[in-house]
């Protein structure tokens, strides 16, 4: 059965020294899949904008065989849009609320 390695980066590399015994690429597909949301979940935080953090899975001869990406992305251009539209449902429910107290007197 082959053997696969699950490396990360992101600014500190993280070696597998002992590797998972899985039956095809697919199995280990799945299994990286698996690994890196465990460790995204508990080190999500430490992400920043524009950073990315890698999972690299490679064999016995330490071919890299595939990677997983992730990046976070800020979108400059959403964010004016964004912090508007926040404001403005919060506003809107408050003033229809406000208005239905004074109506309802």
């Amino acid at each position: 059965m082959p053997r696969f390695f699950f490396n990360t980066n992101d600014d500190v590399e993280l070696w597998d020294e002992e590797g998972t015994e899985l039956p095809d690429l697919d199995a280990a597909r799945r299994a990286a899949i698996r690994y890196a949301g465990e460790l995204l979940r508990e080190a999500g935080a430490s992400v920043g904008f524009d950073e990315t953090w890698q999972l690299v899975a490679s064999d016995t001869s330490e071919a890299v065989v595939f990677t997983i990406d992730v990046k976070v992305t800020l979108n400059q251009a959403a964010l004016p849009v964004t912090r508007l539209d926040a404001a403005h449902r919060q506003q809107r429910p408050r003033t229809r609320q406000s208005e239905r107290t004074v109506h309802s007197n």
